[in-house]
C-alpha cells in the first residue's frame, strides 16, 4: 500500500493500482503473498488457520462418445467403497454429447501421489461397476486440488475428517482501514467451502465496495 493506493504487483512485474482490493482465494493462499506494510502477526496467524475444504478433494471425469450406461439401463449413479471413487454421477447432457461419468475421489491426497496408479484404478472401478465399454474412455480427466499451488498448501495435506466451521476471523477484518477485503468461500459464514459461500462471501464483499464508493462519492460533494 502506497498513500491511498494499493498496488498489486505482478509475477511478470506489472503492477495494479486500486483504491480497495479483495483476495478471492483461500486464506492460507493469500498468507503466501508479500504485503507492505506487512499484515499484523495475528492476520498471519488467522489466515493459516483456516483449512481449504477444496485442498483435499479430488474429481476424475471419464468421456466416452456415447451414454452406454443408459444403453443399458443404468442411470450412470454408483456409491463404491472398492476403488478410489467414493460416489459416480453421469454427468452428460440429455443428449449431443460429450457424455461422462464423473466420480469424487475418496483416496487421502497423501496416497494418491502417483497420478497413474490413480488413473489406472478408476478406469478399473468404472469398469467394474459399468461394463466392459468403460475400459476405453476418449479421455480421462483428474483434478487433485490437493496439487493445485492455487488451492492447497503444505498445510492442507492432511485430508479433514469433519467439515471446517467457516466465517471471517476479528483478525482478518478491517485491515488496511477497510481497503483489504477477503471474498474466497472459507470467510463465509454460512456455506464456508462450497460454491454457495464463494457466492456469500462474493456479495459480502461487493456490498463493502458499494458502500465505500458511496460513502466517497457522498464526500466529495
Amino acid at each position: 500500500m502506497q498513500g491511498d493506493a494499493i498496488i498489486a504487483v505482478l509475477s511478470d512485474g506489472e503492477t495494479i493500482a486500486s483504491r480497495r482490493a479483495v483476495l478471492a482465494l483461500p486464506p492460507r493462499i493469500g498468507a503466501q503473498l508479500i504485503f507492505e506494510p506487512a499484515l499484523p502477526d495475528a492476520t498471519v496467524r488467522a489466515m493459516q488457520a483456516v483449512q481449504t475444504w477444496m485442498a483435499g478433494q479430488a474429481k476424475a471425469v471419464a468421456i466416452y462418445d456415447r451414454p452406454f450406461w443408459r444403453d443399458a439401463g443404468l442411470s450412470g449413479d454408483a456409491m463404491s467403497r472398492h476403488g478410489p471413487l467414493v460416489e459416480v454421477h453421469d454427468a452428460s447432457p440429455d443428449a449431443g454429447g460429450p457424455y461422462a461419468l464423473f466420480g469424487f475421489v475418496g483416496v487421502p491426497p497423501a496416497h494418491r501421489q502417483d497420478k497413474e496408479a490413480l488413473q489406472d484404478a478408476v478406469i478399473a472401478q468404472l469398469t467394474r461397476l459399468f461394463g466392459p465399454d468403460a475400459a476405453a474412455p476418449r479421455q480421462l480427466i483428474v483434478k487433485d486440488w490437493a496439487h493445485d499451488p492455487y488451492t492447497a498448501t503444505e498445510l492442507d495435506q492432511t485430508s479433514l475428517a469433519a467439515h471446517p466451521d467457516y466465517g471471517l476471523p476479528v483478525a482478518m477484518q478491517g485491515l488496511w482501514d477497510d481497503r483489504l477485503l477477503f471474498a474466497g468461500t472459507e470467510v463465509a459464514a454460512q456455506f464456508g467451502g462450497y460454491i454457495e459461500g464463494a457466492l456469500e462471501a462474493a456479495e459480502r464483499a461487493l456490498n463493502a465496495l458499494i458502500s465505500d464508493r458511496s460513502g466517497a462519492q457522498g464526500h466529495v460533494s
